[in-house]
């Protein structure tokens, strides 16, 4: 059997891909439509907590704190779906997962677009983000991440050198594909922009269908998976 057709479902590129453009159109959502806030990441967040903080602006101190509770809250969960399932011999734990981010979505549709709503809209995105990130961690044998592009661009770097400089051949294809995977967030970022401009609040739609792509995808890898003579690609 072939290496790639050893993986796992949910590490296959087209699913990888998919839900790496979703996780760029997510951000670029919560910015245009949700109060200028990234909810995939939280680093940003921290910061400014750390800084309303220091300035004592307690009434901003909500607006920080409760994406960041929401996204430990969405890791939390998504862990206890997969634990929960996988005792009970179940395969559908990423698909659970994907299934929950998607009423995530559609909720956040419903929410009204005044400012004093961006707030929830942005903890449940934040919420199901975080599931995304822990449920979907690898890419063809290496860990990525599909909601924010840092780390990816690290291993680019890393691998980019590795290849160049040390000549390793493998490393320069690992680039490429570290390379890739940016460039779908990058896309996901652009679209989510242009549809933002036609849609508004209700362009958080075609995530929710990318979702339900990436579900089609997962039960199909696994039946041809289960199936010997079709498991090769």
């Amino acid at each position: 059997m072939s290496t790639k057709s050893a993986l796992l479902p949910h590490q296959r590129m087209r699913v990888a891909y998919t839900l790496t453009l979703v996780g760029g159109y997510l951000d670029a959502y919560t910015y245009f439509e949700r109060g200028g806030v990234f909810a995939n990441a939280q680093t940003g967040n921290i910061v400014k907590l750390g800084i309303a903080l220091a300035h004592r602006e307690r009434e901003t101190y909500l607006q920080f704190l409760l994406p960041i509770f929401f996204f430990a809250l969405g890791l939390f969960t998504a862990l206890t779906i997969q634990d929960a399932l996988e005792d009970r011999g179940k395969r559908l734990k990423r698909r659970a997962v994907l299934a929950t981010e998607m009423i995530g979505l559609a909720i956040v549709g419903f929410i009204p677009e005044e400012p004093q709503f961006h707030a929830i809209a942005n903890c449940i995105v934040s919420f199901v983000a975080a599931m995304q990130f822990e449920a979907f961690s690898t890419f063809r044998g290496d860990a990525i991440a599909t909601t924010m592009s840092t780390g990816n661009l690290k291993k680019f770097v890393y691998a980019l050198y590795a290849g160049t400089v040390r000549h390793d051949p493998q490393m320069l294809a690992q680039s490429a594909k570290f390379l890739s995977v940016i460039f779908v967030f990058l896309l996901g970022a652009l679209l989510g922009t242009l549809v933002c401009d036609v849609l508004n609040k209700s362009a958080v739609i075609p995530p929710i269908v990318c979702l339900g792509v990436a579900i089609i995808f997962i039960t199909l890898l696994r039946r041809r998976s289960a199936n010997p003579k079709t498991a090769s690609e």
